[in-house]
């Protein structure tokens, strides 16, 4: 068997994800597992790291099994806003925070009162969210200062796994662009957000790029990931990232959504792009290969069909589709910030909202309005991403919402564009295989690789009666959005 095969593995909140990808592009294995996520009444939500990394271990093997000695690269990839404090023997104080512990809430608005958060939308990029590792060093800091005296290193959970592969730790310019302590003028830790910790950069993992080779796998890694031969590692992107990539979505003019858990909408831009009006509704990440992913994200976006599907109706997710598809047109509307909302002007102690209720709704027409709802919120984005002079043709999707094509008609007509959608199952692993490929020379630039191994199977052109209808939904749905934000924060103080 020829060597030149990428195994990419995805650390999800919920889910692992590894497989196999060869140079045109073809997912020859996938293996996917549950990652247990451990939850307290106080906000904790967090991955027990000795637990992460032996699933990471599984599913390594797992997707590599009848590969082993053809695989020539190892990539990884995973969410945003994790973190775990490792002493100086890289072992963890605690466990993982990741992107769904709200635990930081506590602390935020002090830290808010210490920073001038403008001069550091200016030097990171990022817009303040109580998510972000810095507010939860800060968090560490004032509640856990037994771990924040002990941390040598506060680490993402991809940093994590690559510190357990190579023994030492890194991290890259995409995941460390979302902590609110990398300066986006040059990829390195921002003094500004240092200093307002009381930390020093040595605390922190080194900055390596993402699509250039980083080491030989250690044989006893190899061993561990039972692969043979010559095997490097690619620090990789992180997942939205990844999944961007992965859907071809590079080009110039091109649109990525995402609907995971939660969602996205960027643009791969040759400039870093803070939001022109100051309100900071652009967060600006590094993504590779000289461009900017520029664009903001939403909390809210698979988690609410599975909150319908798990806590309200206890259906499939072809059944709460097909229940949406026997509803009609209404004017009910749901406000999806069922975890909160990382747009600052929408705020941290938002919830969601049904409003329009009447006596002829069906689950339908729930379901219906909770689709919808996450097609506004993104709407939002897209609405940031064009005030700022940034144009757009077309749109790539990935992520879970993708299998459910009602999903992706809302959306075209929601932001009144066309939607390609890829024939890869997990855009993820792909887009991580493609940054593999350029690094390993099979092809000259990611241009070229999206080329050969991106292709589209299906396209959503918005429907002309739907985007007028969708218009004035949109319309309402920002109102009731900016007119319930006060109402939020007294019930926030119930």
């Amino acid at each position: 068997m020829d060597r030149g095969l990428a195994l990419c593995i995805d650390i999800g909140t919920t889910n692992l994800k590894a497989g196999v990808v060869d140079k045109e592009g073809n997912v020859l294995s996938l293996y996917r597992c549950e990652i247990p996520l451990f939850k307290g009444d106080d906000g904790k939500a967090e991955h027990d790291p000795e637990v992460l990394f032996s699933t990471f271990v599984k599913a390594a093997k797992e997707g590599a099994k009848g590969y082993e000695d053809a695989i020539s690269l190892v990539i990884p990839s995973t969410y945003m806003f994790g973190l775990v404090p490792v002493d100086e023997n890289l072992e963890p104080l605690m466990g993982i925070m990741t992107l769904l512990d709200t635990r930081s809430k506590e602390t935020y608005e002090e830290f808010l009162n210490d920073i001038d958060v403008n001069e550091m939308y200016k030097r990171t990029g990022f817009a303040p969210t109580f998510h972000a590792p810095l507010f939860k060093i800060y968090w560490l800091k004032r509640k856990r200062k037994d771990i924040f005296e002990k941390a040598k290193y506060f680490l993402s959970s991809k940093d994590y796994i690559i510190s357990k592969l190579l023994n030492k730790p890194y991290t890259e310019p995409s995941i460390s662009s979302a902590t609110g302590i990398m300066n986006i003028n040059t990829l390195k830790w921002d003094s500004y957000s240092l200093s307002a910790l009381g930390i020093d950069e040595d605390r922190l993992p080194e900055i390596v790029p993402s699509d250039v080779i980083l080491a030989d796998l250690p044989d006893k890694s190899k061993k561990l990931l039972g692969l043979n031969g010559d095997v490097k590692l690619l620090p990789g992107v992180y997942d939205g990232g990844a999944v961007g990539i992965g859907i071809g979505a590079f080009d110039d003019g091109v649109g990525a959504i995402n609907v995971g858990t939660t969602g996205m909408f960027r643009v791969a831009y040759p400039d870093a792009v803070l939001d022109k009006e100051d309100l900071m509704r652009l967060q600006t990440y590094y993504l590779s290969s000289g461009r900017w992913f520029v664009g903001a994200a939403i909390n809210n976006a698979g988690i609410i069909l599975r909150w319908l599907r798990d806590n309200i109706f206890n259906m499939s997710y072809d059944e709460l589709t097909k229940e949406a598809l026997s509803a009609d047109t209404s004017n009910l509307f749901f406000l999806p910030y069922i975890t909160g909302e990382r747009d600052k002007e929408i705020g941290n102690i938002a919830s969601g909202v049904y409003f329009g209720l009447k006596n002829n709704h069906t689950k339908g027409h729930l379901i219906k309005a909770g689709l919808e709802g996450v097609a506004y919120s993104l709407r939002m984005l897209f609405e940031a991403v064009k005030d700022n002079n940034i144009n757009i043709k077309e749109i790539r999707a990935g992520g879970g919402g993708t299998n459910s094509e009602l999903w992706m008609e809302i959306f075209s007509s929601v932001l009144g564009l066309p939607i390609k959608v890829s024939n890869v199952e997990e855009p993820e692993l792909l887009g991580s295989a493609l940054l593999g490929f350029c690094a390993l020379g099979v092809y000259k630039d990611v241009l070229e690789a999206t080329y050969k191994m991106v292709k589209i199977k299906k396209v959503f052109m918005p429907q002309e009666e739907k985007v007028r209808q969708y218009e004035k939904g949109f319309q309402f749905f920002k109102l009731m959005t900016k007119d319930l934000k006060n109402l939020f924060e007294v019930h926030n103080k119930l």
